[in-house]
């Protein structure tokens, strides 16, 4: 019986090490790079997306659309080939460049801010005017 007894203990003993190994270990998983990593990866890629006059043509008429291929990372526009294969790096990137996208305004948007910009300067200061000769006159 001391035998069997013997036998029986170091079975035990080596169960148990082996569970509190694996205990131990049950959390653990490789990770190479992290997730906030990736994803500043992304906004530091973003700096160089645009895109041309006819793909933000086509983007202007459906604006909605976040996954569109026009936002999909190219081998020419990130730093790091093997994000590409990164579901985190890539869905970064496409919602970091429909942003950026979104915000993109064209040029006549801006002369179109200028010229009312420029016409309320006008119309303000010919007002002032007006008052200060107005003024003048009732003295």
């Amino acid at each position: 019986m001391s035998r069997w007894f013997v036998l029986y203990c170091s079975m035990f003993k080596l169960l148990l090490i082996s569970l509190i190994g694996v205990l131990l270990t049950f959390d653990l998983h490789a990770q190479t790079i992290s997730r906030d990593s990736l994803v500043n990866s992304a906004f530091a890629d973003i700096k160089k997306f645009k895109l041309n006059k006819q793909q933000f043509k086509e983007f202007k008429k459906n604006k909605s659309n976040s996954y569109s291929d026009l936002f999909k990372p190219t081998e020419a526009s990130v730093s790091n080939i093997g994000f590409l294969a990164d579901s985190v790096y890539v869905n970064a990137f496409r919602n970091a460049a429909y942003q950026k996208t979104l915000k993109r305004r064209t040029t006549g948007h801006y002369f179109l801010v200028g010229g009312v910009a420029y016409v309320v300067v006008v119309a303000v200061a010919t007002v002032v005017v007006l008052l200060v000769l107005l003024a003048k006159a009732t003295k």
